[in-house]
């Protein structure tokens, strides 16, 4: 007989017991946004479902010296309107206030977003360029750190174990860092990317850029940092040549990337026009002239 099982933990300690036991028909619940179309595309109707609502210690938006960090059940609207995650992690702050709708937001988390490793997830694009990682907890209570981006596999395939659930997601402080996320859709609201981008800049006072991390999303299976993107950004002055410069090699990327798909010609100008659109919000003060005041 087909039979569904919710367990609702209130515990870290509750949880890991659940997960002991965890096995290939067991779903982890977060937001549940994702879930609920994956159950009825994949007709699930057997199985253990985690419930992590529950879990009210992982509902926490807090910072360190060296991080900011997000608990695993926090909506994607608390962390869209943290002063904390607006003040150290800008990038971040832009992607969750554009995903869906104010519904999806209220629901939806980090932790189910990075889980769910859709390829337009905006929010595992700005967390790949702020370098986060994400702390698991597992069925024997062990607690461990791994990247974003080792987690998100693609197309809605993550590494994640059975017995593995996010429970933190950690994001470095760097006040000399700047970050920005943008994204294009069909619609100006409740759009689902057809392409994404994030950005994190470090310069010194002259203007001058001495890193980069420039992550790409929906052009692949997974957002990708783009490394001939950001190196050709190295040592370069912040005008309005860097403009060009930055749309002409995202150009290139995307070339390489999708070249002879049917959405190629779009995504190679449509970047340039997100490039442009990220620098103007992050360096409002570029002039015609190009230079900066």
């Amino acid at each position: 007989m087909n039979e569904i099982v919710i367990k609702s933990p209130t515990t870290l300690k509750e949880l890991v017991q659940i997960l002991a036991v965890a096995d290939n028909n067991t779903y982890m619940l977060s937001g549940g946004t994702d879930f609920i179309i994956k159950m009825r595309r994949e007709k699930i109707n057997n199985g253990t479902i985690i419930n992590l609502k529950d879990l009210k210690e992982l509902n926490y938006i807090t910072n360190t010296e060296d991080y900011v960090k997000i608990g695993g059940i926090t909506t994607l609207t608390e962390i869209s309107c943290s002063s904390i995650v607006d003040k150290y992690a800008t990038a971040l702050k832009e992607a969750t206030g554009k995903v869906g709708s104010t519904q999806i937001r209220n629901a939806a988390t980090l932790a189910g977003n990075i889980a769910n490793s859709a390829p337009c997830a905006d929010t595992v694009t700005a967390l790949m360029a702020l370098s986060a990682k994400v702390k698991i907890i597992n069925g024997s209570g062990e607690i461990y750190e791994k990247k974003v981006d080792d987690i998100v596999l693609g197309s809605e395939k993550n590494s994640l174990k059975r017995d593995e659930v996010i429970i933190e997601v950690n994001i470095p402080i760097d006040l000399e860092a700047r970050s920005s996320f943008g994204k294009i859709g069909s619609r100006t609201a409740v759009t689902i990317s057809k392409l994404n981008m994030a950005v994190t800049f470090k310069y010194n006072h002259e203007m001058v850029i001495n890193e980069a991390m420039v992550v790409i999303g929906a052009i692949g299976p997974k957002a990708f940092n783009s490394s001939t993107v950001a190196n050709s950004l190295l040592n370069k002055k912040i005008n309005t040549q860097f403009i060009y410069l930055f749309e002409e090699t995202l150009q290139k990327q995307v070339d390489e990337a999708i070249l002879g798909r049917a959405s190629h010609p779009y995504k190679r100008e449509a970047i340039r026009g997100l490039a442009d659109d990220i620098m103007k919000r992050m360096f409002p003060q570029i002039m015609t002239g190009g230079e900066l005041s």
